[in-house]
């Protein structure tokens, strides 16, 4: 027996050396290196020779060794052994004939600067060969423990959540852990976390298994080098001395942690913060052929309304109100007027300004300066037009603005409210585009989304009271929230017309020059929810002109929290717990439905948890006594939805909350939030934020549209707003999740419940879209928060071939039942909608 080193080279964190054996009659090696500091780290050995492979076509792909001829290369074999690039350590690398480890068979020096030298020159003279053994661990996956990293997020500007992925062989009773070392082989980061533990079909061998174990660290971000190392862990009383010839590794050199830290930072990157939005606004935007053409268009209407435009001054920068007025009289929409609301007194400035302009249209209206909601109100009471637009002193439209909302109103002549999108104009430059979703009456209770360009009807005013002092600053969000009250169709104009200027004063630029205007927003609200007659309280939330509204209950709903459940003790217990340790909630039960599980200490848990309450919980007497209880399932196999229906059908509550078994409760008021929504008639589904335990967002909401469906804003930090502040904020979404999705039961019913051809994918999506088939609204709530072990219980679904295409039916069961859901109701025409981080389309 006698190994013979061929050669070496280096590439994308590994370094690949090239081993001739003879008489080896072990059917695989096994590899692990020693560092200088005594860190034992897992390397791989990959055989090159294919028993039986054609001599020359063998000799091709390096799987022979060069000159060697028939009779002496009978019993030689050739294996390329994988080893962490660690350029701050030298190692040794020991190969083993058994993975018991034991003495190794051979083992050899790895220097980081003579491995750079040998790599170069090994790539000059024989780069063909070179290429054979760099990444034959890529092309060589299968039948072998491997791991790769997914990505790397920033959690905080100076630290990142790296996560990575290992597929090993599946044993009973295996356990592995995972740990990561730098460039001199010191450990780094905090506590490695097991996201995901499942057991899958082998993809090339149906009658094996194989073990998916997805694991995520919290590093610094200043480690430069990660070299991530999963291994089996050796029971105690073994022989094995090289745990790591079981185990697998990645390692990640400084370009490449910038790689997948830019590639996260790039994926979470949403339309506000592209800097290549004023290329897009360039082409999109109106020509000025295409604003001659408007014109022609315009003299053919002999019933277009008349616009007002409202507009309070208040000394206003020259060159800001010239542009204001410039950008009204350019508008290729001509019938209009623009009133001029001027609290300025005595300021030569405006003065000189508004004595420049003779357009008949224009009307000058002086005042004494009150409050700017008191100045818009003597602009909107000298109106005299059909429809009244609100336009701030500073800021500028797009010339054909104007056209493009009545456009709108032709199309729907029942039209009471506009707006479109909009961006800010900071310093001659268009930036951070705001693309609105259709109207959406919880986001627009959190914040006053639809700003500008507001328009109302004469009619929708005839039905409202003007604003008054008491909500000043927020008046615009007053009007608009008076008049969705009264509304009988809103509509989004999604065109980027309206540039809202950033300046010292603005409060674009900052609410901190206004905070008066936070002070309105919260009266505003609360006038809302008064006239509609719910009760709330109204309070402010971390980002500035952003309200919560705290539904007050004159009795709590009973909520029936259904669990499908099987097996898997220790994720149900730790789940249950954390309902019955946190939740502040009172009036709810829990209705566990068995699904066929088989181990017995899991009927043992069920006789705890429904005689004594759970032990372990510190909740086994008291208010939450006989929360809890069992129901049996009678089907087999799994099917979601049936189990879901089936334990509806064995619960009482007013609402039902389906929650999934490896979820845990982050929030105490997780619950009274979701159940709050309900106080309102048209709310019919409400889901949660839910976190990966490592703080990462793994859902918060569901997009929808013909063909395509996914998670929204996942990957996210605990501490990312998102677009629009859509992490912070409750919103309508095209659908919430089933790991934890609250409905009416009455709505449940009606819609005919779960659908039970949809028996594991999408059949949440489905309910959600049922209801709003109905006209319910689906909420997401940000403020319930949970954390949702994802495949933790049941594996991923597309690993196992069978499941696939289980999967596969269900899907386009799915898509062809709703390949009619329009594009654009909750993510802008304008931005991607097949992406869940809010892209502006090409």
């Amino acid at each position: 027996m006698s190994y013979k080193i061929l050669g070496l080279c280096r590439g994308n964190g590994k370094g690949y050396v090239k081993i001739l054996t003879k008489g080896v009659a072990a059917g695989r090696l096994y590899a692990s290196a020693t560092a200088e500091n005594g860190t034992s780290l897992a390397c791989a050995a990959y055989e090159m020779t294919r028993k039986g492979e054609d001599r020359e076509v063998a000799a091709r792909t390096g799987a022979v060794a060069a000159g060697q001829g028939s009779e002496t290369g009978k019993d030689a074999r050739i294996f390329v052994v994988a080893v962490p690039l660690l350029d701050g350590t030298k190692l040794t690398v020991h190969v083993f004939e058994s993975r018991d480890g034991g003495q190794p068979a051979f083992s050899f020096p790895f220097n980081p600067l003579e491995s750079k030298i040998q790599s170069r020159l090994f790539y000059r003279r024989r780069h063909d060969e070179a290429m054979q053994m760099r990444d034959i661990d890529q092309r060589r996956l299968s039948g072998q423990p491997f791991v790769y990293v997914t990505g790397i997020y920033y959690i905080t500007p100076t630290e990142v959540v790296c996560r990575f992925h290992a597929t090993v062989p599946c044993e009973d009773g295996a356990q592995y852990e995972a740990f990561v070392v730098d460039a001199q082989a010191n450990p780094v980061g905090k506590k490695v976390l097991t996201l995901e533990d499942s057991v899958v079909p082998d993809p090339h061998n149906p009658l094996l298994k194989l073990r998916e174990l997805g694991y995520s660290v919290a590093l610094r971000g200043s480690d430069r080098t990660l070299c991530i190392n999963v291994r089996k862990k050796v029971a105690d009383g073994t022989a094995n001395s090289s745990p790591d010839v079981d185990g697998c590794f990645a390692c990640l050199l400084p370009p490449q942690v910038d790689g997948f830290t830019q590639g996260a930072t790039g994926q979470l990157q949403y339309a506000s913060q592209d800097p290549y939005y004023h290329e897009w606004f360039e082409k999109h935007r109106a020509t000025p052929a295409d604003i001659l053409n408007q014109r022609e268009a315009f003299k053919a209407w002999d019933d277009a309304p008349l616009v007002s435009i409202v507009t309070p001054v208040f000394r206003t920068p020259a060159n800001f109100l010239h542009a204001m007025i410039q950008s009204v009289l350019a508008q290729s929409y001509e019938r209009f007027e623009l009133i001029l609301v001027n609290a300025s007194g005595e300021c030569p400035e405006v003065d000189q300004v508004l004595a420049q302009y003779h357009d008949p249209r224009i009307r000058v209206i002086a005042c004494e300066n009150k409050s700017i909601s008191e100045n818009t109100n003597i602009g909107i009471n000298a109106a005299q037009g059909d429809y009244l637009a609100f336009v701030d002193h500073d800021d500028t439209i797009e010339p054909d603005a104007l056209y493009r909302y009545m456009i709108a109103v032709r199309e729907d002549p029942e039209t009471d409210l506009l707006y479109c999108d909009e961006d800010h104009l900071r310093n001659g430059s268009y930036e951070w585009p705001i693309f609105k979703p259709d109207f959406n009456p919880d986001l627009l209770y959190t914040q006053n989304y639809i700003t500008h360009m507001l328009m109302v009807s004469r009619t929708a005013l005839a039905q409202v009271e003007l604003s008054g002092p008491e909500v000043n600053g927020a008046q615009d969000y007053d009007l608009t929230l008076k008049c969705a009250e009264v509304a009988r169709s809103i509509h989004n104009v999604p065109y980027m017309l309206y540039h809202w200027r950033e300046h010292s004063k603005s409060t674009s630029a900052g609410i901190e020059s206004k905070s008066y205007a936070v002070t309105g927003g919260v009266v505003a609200v609360k006038n809302h929810f008064s006239r509609v007659g719910i009760d709330v309280d109204v309070e402010e939330r971390k980002v500035a002109c952003t309200y919560k509204a705290v539904y007050r209950m004159e009795h709590e709903p009973k909520v029936s929290i259904i669990i499908p459940t099987m097996d898997h003790v220790d994720l149900l217990r730790a789940c249950i717990d954390s309902v019955l340790g946190k939740t502040t909630y009172g009036n709810y039960e829990i209705v566990c439905v068995e699904n066929n599980s088989k181990e017995q200490r899991t009927f043992d848990y069920y006789d705890e948890i429904q005689q004594h309450g759970d032990k372990d919980s510190g909740k086994s007497s008291g208010k939450d006594s006989g929360k809890v209880r069992v129901v049996t399932w009678p089907g087999h196999g799994f099917n979601y939805s049936a189990i879901c229906n089936f334990g509806a059908q064995h619960s009482d509550g007013e609402l039902l909350l389906f929650l999934n078994n490896d979820t845990e409760v982050i929030s105490a008021d997780w619950l009274t939030s979701m159940a709050g929504f309900f106080m309102r008639k048209e709310v019919g589904v409400v889901g949660a934020k839910l976190y990966n335990f490592d703080g990462l967002i793994q859902h918060a909401g569901i997009w929808v549209v013909p063909g395509g469906f996914d998670y929204i804003n996942s990957n996210f930090s605990a501490n990312g707003a998102g677009y629009m502040n859509l992490l912070y904020n409750p919103s309508d979404m095209a659908a919430v999740t089933g790991a934890c999705q609250m409905i009416r039961r009455s709505l449940f019913d009606e819609v005919g419940g779960l659908d039970e051809q949809l028996a594991v994918a999408l059949n949440d999506v489905d309910l959600c879209l049922k209801t709003q088939e109905k006209g319910y609204l689906t909420v997401f709530d940000p403020d319930a928060e949970l954390y949702h072990h994802e495949s933790s219980s049941r594996g991923s679904e597309n690993r196992d071939v069978r499941t696939y295409k289980r999967f596969d039916q269900e899907r386009y069961r799915f898509l062809d039942r709703w390949s009619g859901v329009p594009r654009g109701k909750f993510v802008n025409i304008n931005l991607d909608q097949y992406n869940g981080y809010f892209k502006i389309a090409r």
